[in-house]
């Protein structure tokens, strides 16, 4: 993290942003810009008009208007006036309708390719990225989106603008069309002296922006725990510092060079306007410009020096674009799994025999190793137990035989079948875990219990909830099955969500059922009813258990003994035992309080 808080984008790095995020829209802005450039020439005439519209009553005369004959130039130039400000007004009218609904589907577009992608992506993303730091980015670099690409559209346009004035300036008075340009080039350098040096800032503002927004998202997604632990406070404190002490100071030196920017354009166009204006007065004291040259001169060099003050602008938007563009690339540039090898192989029907072959797999290059040749077999119908101490590779084999994780060497089959040829979803669809601690989604108990098995009838879900001993305490609340159950579970006990997370295993009838430990928040009377459930559930089907308890492990057909990444150990619990000075022995007798 601290490497990538100083880290400033390459532009090859932006540029891959915005051809991801934009190509879909290429022919909306096309378009759009079209409509942008017809308006810039609309608008370019009408100073020029209106300047000899004010010489026109100064010194009337007469010209000829096709099918209207001889008529007062006042009138026909009125008319051509009018007829410029109806067309800009009806381009302007349905460029901005067409940009509206660009940049709403983008954006929209946007947040809806994010969170999809996300979904795809592999297990380890989730557990080396921090889930609220990523929802700052995506939600601020969303809406820049839109900033961006209206900030583009409209800079064509305002460059043909400057063209535009630029040529009907000299031809009104080369030498205040001089002066204009002076200004012109003075700003351009102040703006190539100011703009680099936000680079640095832009990147560096953003990492800390989204860090502390991460940091705040983390408290509330742990609310409870910070309730319990009375850490109100701490937590409170460790936001507004980093707000107010982190991201605002180099935010507001950020935000001190576009001040100075502006100031600086403020400046450079007052005395440009003021040396137009002392010039204006010599010449049309001496006749070479009229009173209306000097109104269409004035509105061109408005037209002129408007786009490059807005430059400044433009460059800060476009600026902060790019970065949180790029930086949405933590997202869209990772791989999502790959569910679908070439040559897949479908499993519409799985048995469950489960093969571990010399497998050795760590989490990341950099990281000690988890498994270090780890082999075994479970045939299907088995109970294998994964016991030994915390960090010893219990949930790391179970995650392995889901095909969240890949080994690093050796094989992982399942059915003979190398999980790496494997349809993910199709393996995944047989496969069933409870785990020890049980999220649940903020809706009702029932389409918590049937996710994963959308199809299910009312009647299934009650089924389910009978054998895993929830039927009682789902039916005393006051809406029953159609309960809210509240964010991640809230309004649930322990011992309830665990039981419904066994509910779901039952309702998705798995060939293959991985639990972690699911009766070690449940009373005594309850885990004997549940645990009769989950030998019912069992039968038939090829069972991990992740075992913490010990006593839970007893009547497995095989237990594995991890130690060090490795399989130190493998029986029944009866063969285990008469092994002198065992590991499993020694687990065991420290569980039942035989060793102090």
């Amino acid at each position: 993290m601290a490497e990538e808080k100083k880290r400033v984008f390459t532009w090859e790095e932006k540029k891959l942003a915005l051809r991801r995020q934009l190509s879909p829209y290429a022919r909306a802005i096309a378009i759009l810009t079209i409509l942008e450039m017809l308006l810039a020439l609309a608008n370019g005439i009408v100073p020029y008009i209106t300047g000899k519209f004010i010489d026109s009553l100064v010194a009337p005369h007469m010209t000829v208007v096709p099918m209207f004959g001889r008529v007062p130039l006042w009138e026909a130039l009125i008319g051509a006036w009018l007829i410029l400000q109806v067309f800009s007004n009806g381009i302007s009218f349905i460029a901005d309708r067409r940009t509206r609904l660009m940049t709403t589907e983008m954006e929209a577009g946007f947040q809806a390719k994010a969170y999809t992608h996300l979904l795809t992506l592999p297990l380890n993303f989730f557990k080396t990225t921090r889930v609220g730091e990523i929802n700052e980015n995506l939600s601020r670099a969303s809406w820049m989106l839109g900033s961006f690409t209206n900030t583009m559209v409209s800079i064509v346009p305002q460059f043909l603008t400057i063209l535009v004035g630029v040529g009907i300036s000299f031809l009104i008075l080369p030498q205040l069309a001089f002066v204009l340009l002076a200004g012109i080039a003075l700003y351009l350098l102040v703006l190539v002296f100011i703009i680099p040096r936000t680079s640095k800032y832009q990147s560096e503002a953003f990492e800390i922006w989204n860090r502390t927004s991460g940091d705040a998202a983390d408290a509330y997604a742990n609310f409870q725990t910070v309730k319990q632990a009375g850490a109100e406070p701490i937590e409170m404190e460790r936001i507004r510092r980093g707000f107010y002490e982190e991201a605002t100071p180099i935010w507001y030196r950020l935000e001190q060079f576009w001040s100075n920017l502006n100031f600086a354009q403020r400046a450079i166009v007052l005395v440009t306007q003021t040396a137009i204006f002392l010039l204006s007065v010599y010449y049309i004291s001496h006749g070479v410009i009229t009173v209306g040259d000097l109104i269409a001169f004035n509105a061109y060099a408005g037209m002129i020096i408007g786009p490059f003050v807005q430059l400044g602008t433009s460059w800060q938007t476009i600026q902060n674009s790019l970065v949180a563009l790029a930086r949405s690339e933590r997202v869209f540039g990772a791989a999502s799994e790959l569910y679908d090898p070439p040559q897949a192989i479908r499993l519409s029907e799985l048995r469950g025999d489960v093969s571990f072959r010399n497998v050795h797999f760590a989490y990341g290059d950099d990281q000690r190793a988890v498994l270090n040749g780890v082999s075994f077999e479970a045939r299907a119908g088995e109970v294998v137990a994964l016991v030994g101490q915390t960090g010893v590779g219990k949930s790391t084999t179970a995650e392995l035989v889901s095909g969240y994780y890949f080994p690093r060497a050796g094989e992982v089959l399942v059915d003979g079948h190398d999980i790496r040829t494997l349809n993910l979803r199709d393996l995944r669809r047989h496969i069933a875990v409870v785990p020890q601690e049980v999220v649940l989604f903020n809706a009702s108990i029932a389409d918590n219990i049937r996710y994963g098995r959308p199809e299910a009838t009312l009647d299934d879900v009650k089924a389910a909830c009978a054998k895993a001993d929830a039927a009682t305490f789902i039916e005393q609340f006051p809406n029953g099955y159609d309960q809210q159950v509240g964010e991640r579970g809230v309004k649930l006990s322990v011992g309830q969500k665990q039981r419904v997370a066994i509910a779901r295993a039952i309702l998705r009838d798995p060939k293959i059922l991985i639990l972690d430990e699911p009766t070690s928040a449940l009373d005594p009377q309850t885990e004997r009813f549940i645990t009769t459930s989950l030998e019912e559930l069992m039968r038939g089907r090829t069972t991990f258990v992740i075992a913490h308890r010990l006593s839970t492990v007893r009547k497995a057909d095989k237990i594995i003994v991890l130690k060090a990444g490795k399989v130190a150990e493998m029986g029944t619990h009866e063969e285990l035992m008469r092994i002198p000075d065992g590991e499993y022995r020694r687990l065991y007798e420290l569980h039942i309080g035989l060793h102090e």
